[in-house]
């Protein structure tokens, strides 16, 4: 008669939505504290090898670079494994435990479970932004590298080896659909078993490589913008347009994500921060 309520309370899920976001934010902290302590033992010693080394190649510069920007890579595959297990995963169980029919109390837990994605959604991009800025300035150490000649090798290398998998349950062939930066499940058209292709280093460097080859693709956009005076802010658009067009070519499975940050960079442009 007078359509009570039915109250939902689950104390235990504000704790753990509070517990996880701390920790994941005190884990980031770690790995970003990692990078600036690797970066700046690294960048002298890098400085140092590249003007030493006599190869006209620069290989022990490059090996040494390679190792590096591997280290940052498990760097970034961790803080995404913990990111799917953790996080995503507290977001999964979290949304099960509410109740179907969405009461005051039902909504308020939905909000707390917003917020909270977007919380650490943010707090990861800012990760990503310091690991962007880790790469540029090992690749930067000794000045700027060929990214695009690199980037093209490993198209062609790709070409080459694209059909010659074979399932590893029922042997048969298994042609690579397009390349990958990571490692990635690939399924057996005969069987349907899911394989698993993992991308050399050379190729999961593109991964990290792509926003920088991005810049250098538009640097000549990045000039104007710089040589106006005062500086044109439609100018900036039209370069921060045209570089994430080239990151999503060059990475097409994370324009999502590009997307994202474009989004973002475009409102810290809008409230002055470019």
């Amino acid at each position: 008669m007078f359509g009570f309520e039915k109250k939902y309370d689950n104390p235990e899920l504000i704790a753990t939505i509070n517990e996880t976001r701390d920790r994941w934010f005190t884990f980031l902290q770690k790995l970003e504290e990692r990078m600036t302590e690797m970066c700046a033992a690294a960048v002298p010693e890098l400085k140092s090898v590249f003007n030493q080394d006599t190869d006209p190649y620069k290989r022990a510069h490059g090996h040494m670079l390679m190792g590096l920007l591997g280290q940052l890579s498990q760097m970034r595959t961790k803080a995404n494994q913990v990111r799917e297990e953790k996080i995503n995963g507290l977001l999964f169980s979290g949304e099960a435990m509410i109740p179907g029919i969405i009461t005051k109390a039902g909504s308020k837990y939905h909000s707390l479970l917003h917020s909270f994605r977007m919380d650490c959604i943010d707090r990861h991009q800012v990760f990503e932004e310091k690991l962007h800025a880790a790469i540029e300035q090992l690749q930067q150490a000794a000045g700027e590298q060929d990214l695009e000649t690199a980037y093209q090798e490993q198209l062609l290398a790709f070409e080459k080896i694209k059909d010659s998998f074979n399932c590893r349950q029922c042997g048969g062939d298994i042609s690579i659909p397009k390349m990958f930066f990571i490692a990635t499940y690939v399924s057996c058209s005969f069987c349907h078993t899911q394989n698993t292709f993992m991308p050399s280093t050379e190729a999961q460097m593109v991964l990290h490589n792509a926003r920088s080859l991005a810049e250098q693709r538009t640097a000549h956009l990045l000039r104007n913008f710089n040589e106006t005076h005062p500086k044109d802010p439609g100018l900036y658009r039209k370069y921060l347009r045209a570089m994430f067009d080239e990151w999503n070519k060059i990475v097409p499975d994370m324009a999502n994500e590009n997307e994202k940050f474009y989004e973002r960079m475009l409102k810290d442009m809008e409230i002055g921060h470019y």
